[in-house]
């Protein structure tokens, strides 16, 4: 039997009127939020970008159990690079996605544990799909 945990998915971003912002995951996870280009932290479009990159990563590792190829799996990284629309309304339009997968593979085993990935990757499907944003009452968090 397979023993799932789930890790809460509740994120808050605040800001103060002054000074530098932050975002707090419920699981207790934290980063800084850049008001500008020149401050320490993520930006928005960053965390977007972190997403997308760390999703794959995983999912990459994910396929290649899947496939039983995780023993030849050394590392891989995914660098995604995205593209603003240059029409509104303001949004993403394109992400780029470059991955290196280092471990014994042939090019068709890394093209196949790419194109798995893209499926199994919850953040790409979503971009890929498109998401219901709407607006719910302010709760907080539940400590």
């Amino acid at each position: 039997m397979v023993n799932v945990i789930t890790r809460p998915t509740k994120v808050t971003a605040s800001l103060p009127a002054a000074g530098q912002g932050a975002v707090l995951a419920q699981s207790g996870a934290g980063a800084k939020l850049a008001n500008l280009a020149s401050d320490e932290g993520f930006t928005p479009l960053e965390f977007m970008d972190a997403a997308l990159s760390g999703c794959l990563v995983l999912s990459v590792r994910i396929a290649a159990r899947k496939l039983g190829w995780l023993d030849r799996l050394k590392t891989v990284n995914v660098e995604v690079t995205h593209h603003k629309a240059h029409d509104m309304p303001s949004r993403v339009e394109a992400f780029d996605c470059a991955f290196q997968i280092d471990g014994d593979f042939s090019a068709a085993e890394r093209d196949e544990l790419i194109a798995r990935a893209h499926d199994l990757c919850t953040v790409g499907n979503t971009f890929e799909q498109g998401a219901v944003v709407r607006d719910v009452p302010f709760a907080g968090m539940a400590q």
